[in-house]
């Protein structure tokens, strides 16, 4: 972790002291990590790496456009903004990750 502006000597609340990966697949790597806070107290977190991602809000007609979408680990249809990321392309040009994005998930790029 690194704060810009924090003295060299500053000491983290909380510390990693080891970190393994417990599922990884192309979308998301999921890692637990044991930790020691300051007071000496341990602990795990979880943490989800995910790529970087697009997320379009788009407007039109004068009101911002959802898609649809099922999500199996709560078992129900979503109205959400479209998004999505390219695994196999994590230096994609953002405009163009967002574009493909919005076309994949409706079907149409936006007029410009």
């Amino acid at each position: 972790m690194h704060i810009t502006g924090a003295p060299e000597d500053f000491d983290r609340e909380i510390r990693a002291t080891s970190s393994d990966v417990v599922y990884k697949n192309r979308w998301m790597t999921v890692r637990e990590d044991k930790t020691i806070r300051q007071d000496g107290s341990t602990g795990i977190f979880g943490v989800v790496e995910k790529p970087d991602f697009a997320l379009i809000v788009p407007y039109a007609d004068g009101g911002f456009h959802l898609v649809q979408q099922y999500r199996y680990p709560v078992e129900g249809r979503y109205w959400e903004f479209p998004q999505g990321s390219w695994e196999e392309r994590p230096d994609a040009d953002p405009l163009d990750l967002a574009q493909g994005e919005l076309a994949e998930e409706t079907g149409s790029l936006p007029q410009r």
